[in-house]
């Protein structure tokens, strides 16, 4: 298995594959497209997400922040935060630590 295998362009918003899914923590590959719906989120739960590839500005608690490229970070929960741009292609890893 790698990473970097099957990789669909969605024509909008993101395509989310599970890669592990077992007591308390969600591992996911994340594609995303060029045109992103901007949809708020605040889980009750830790995610750290990284930039795989592409490039990424996220809005955390009403500020915004530019990812690239091996950037990654921890959103803690009960934060709120949204994906604003992104460039066609952008690839994430993200664990969600729902512990």
């Amino acid at each position: 298995m790698n990473f970097f295998d099957d990789i669909k362009l969605p024509k909008s918003g993101e395509i989310f594959e599970t890669l592990y899914d077992k007591n308390g923590v969600l591992i996911e590959k994340i594609i995303s497209s060029d045109k992103q719906s901007g949809k708020l989120y605040n889980q009750n739960y830790d995610e750290w997400v990284m930039v795989v590839e592409g490039e990424a500005v996220l809005e955390i608690k009403g500020k915004k922040r530019t990812l690239k490229r091996g950037d990654f970070l921890l959103i803690a929960k009960d934060t709120p935060h949204r994906v604003l741009e992104t460039k066609d292609g952008t690839l994430w890893l993200c664990v969600h630590i729902k512990t």
